[in-house]
């Protein structure tokens, strides 16, 4: 059965915005996929302008897509995303290399 998923997901561009902000996105999940792939299908179905790294190795070792996911340091290759759920998506946080909303520097 399809159930409704809400992703809150960071939002802040500081070319144009004053404050950042969370903007919520609803989605239905037949059956679970990686928060990466939902973001994909968010960026192509829903608002093309979202950011984030969409390049990762998907075994969990690049480290191109960390995030924290309901405030946790995870990969989002391989985070799960359930029908029902609710996740908040923040970029791991350093201001001084913060890009765009999900996309940040990381460190060399």
């Amino acid at each position: 059965m399809n159930k409704v998923t809400t992703l809150r997901v960071f939002r802040f561009d500081p070319d144009s915005d004053k404050e950042p902000r969370f903007d919520e996105y609803k989605f239905t999940v037949q059956e679970p996929v990686s928060v990466l792939v939902a973001l994909s299908r968010l960026q192509k179905e829903q608002d093309p302008t979202l950011a984030f790294r969409d390049y990762s190795c998907g075994l969990q070792l690049c480290g191109s897509c960390l995030l924290k996911i309901n405030g946790k340091q995870q990969v989002a290759c391989h985070q799960l995303v359930r029908g029902g759920e609710t996740l908040t998506l923040e970029p791991l946080f350093f201001p001084e290399r913060h890009v765009r909303d999900l996309v940040y520097i990381p460190e060399e």
